[in-house]
């Protein structure tokens, strides 16, 4: 990858929002800052077959976030088409899920992807203070690409489904906690929304 500064690493991965299938950031590594950070795409200014211009020099892209690989999810073997250009385990997908046809979100309250405070497994709490699960990805509503509720995959307190999935309309965020606004009676009657999962675990709804 070159830089305003010169060459600023390799690029050896992808972010890809399964919702859009859009790539949203670049994995890069830098051997002398010693670790893989995110770029946006919106700081490419051009590429080729063999070099990413970028407009960034060394100390913007130390500034950049790390890539916490545990956050995101690893695309599966044949989830992308091959003419995508990179070879397989080069994919990483945003942690989001999509409603199954038929769910209706917009009466929900949502939060702006870029404006997410909590990330995946982040534990996650009744109002009344129970743990109850971890999250495992964000319910995006596809009308507008916003997040509307986190779900809970496994290890939830939960066992009327595997899944459980929760509104953010009235959550508090903290660091690696999410105090959702409703307590542990109300999340026991919540009704189910079955969720649309993209490229990484098998889906069964």
């Amino acid at each position: 990858m070159q830089g305003t500064s010169g060459s600023l690493g390799k690029v050896d991965a992808l972010v890809i929002d399964p919702t859009t299938a859009a790539v949203t950031h670049l994995v890069v590594a830098h051997e002398l800052l010693g670790r893989r950070v995110l770029v946006p795409l919106a700081a490419v200014t051009g590429s080729s077959p063999d070099q990413v211009s970028v407009d960034l020099d060394e100390d913007a892209l130390e500034a950049c976030p790390l890539f916490d690989e545990p956050a995101y999810n690893a695309a599966a073997a044949g989830s992308l088409p091959p003419e995508a250009g990179y070879e397989p385990g080069a994919y990483f997908l945003e942690p989001f899920a999509s409603p199954i046809d038929g769910w209706e979100l917009s009466e929900h309250e949502r939060i702006p992807k870029g404006e997410v405070t909590f990330r995946r497994g982040d534990e996650v709490f009744s109002s009344d203070f129970e743990r109850v699960g971890q999250i495992d990805e964000f319910l995006v509503d596809p009308a507008d690409g916003h997040i509307t509720h986190v779900v809970l995959r496994e290890g939830h307190a939960f066992r009327h489904d595997d899944d459980v999935v929760v509104p953010v309309g009235g959550a508090r965020f903290d660091e690696g906690r999410v105090i959702v606004g409703l307590d542990l009676a109300a999340l026991h009657a919540l009704e189910r929304i079955p969720v649309k999962r993209h490229g990484h675990v098998r889906d069964d709804t």
